[in-house]
């Protein structure tokens, strides 16, 4: 059994493009605000992945964002993950020193989950962002407020 751990970052994602000039810019609105808070005249390290096209993904990725900027019930985009994590039953056991055995938020990561079990996870925790997290929100406006952030394209409509 592999660790998860290991592939884990705290560090933000964000998603570039190539101009014509052959600098790597901002893809979104969202990635040029985490852009534009890395540090000035710093060595960054990077990981360059090409992108699986997964629109789906990155738009769950801009509503916990939205969420997280626009309430108060979440510290970061990460404990609002897990939060849905636990409510949608995406979880793996672990046993404490005690032997008393947990449930922990598993992962949504490309490796972890195939698309369609993705699909499943991502309506179920937009649900529970409309019935539990945020009761009355209109779920419509939240995504459509979401595709724009992250720069939807009519062909990803179909994918999500």
């Amino acid at each position: 059994m592999s660790s998860k751990s290991s592939s884990k970052s705290k560090n933000p994602w964000i998603y570039v493009v190539k101009n014509e000039d052959g600098h790597l810019v901002p893809y979104a609105n969202y990635d040029r605000e985490m852009f534009e808070a890395l540090p000035f005249k710093k060595v960054l390290r990077v990981n360059i992945a090409q992108q699986r096209s997964q629109p789906r993904h990155r738009l769950y990725r801009v509503v916990l964002r939205i969420i997280v900027k626009n309430t108060d019930l979440f510290v970061d985009e990460d404990s609002l993950h897990k939060t849905l994590l636990l409510g949608c039953g995406v979880v793996e056991p672990i046993m404490t020193v005690t032997g008393e055995i947990i449930m922990i938020p598993s992962s949504t990561a490309y490796d972890a989950m195939k698309e369609d079990t993705f699909k499943a996870y991502f309506d179920r925790a937009m649900n529970i962002i409309e019935t539990n997290i945020i009761p009355g929100i209109d779920l419509s406006l939240l995504l459509k407020e979401a595709r724009a952030e992250a720069n939807w394209k009519e062909e990803e409509k179909e994918a999500a």
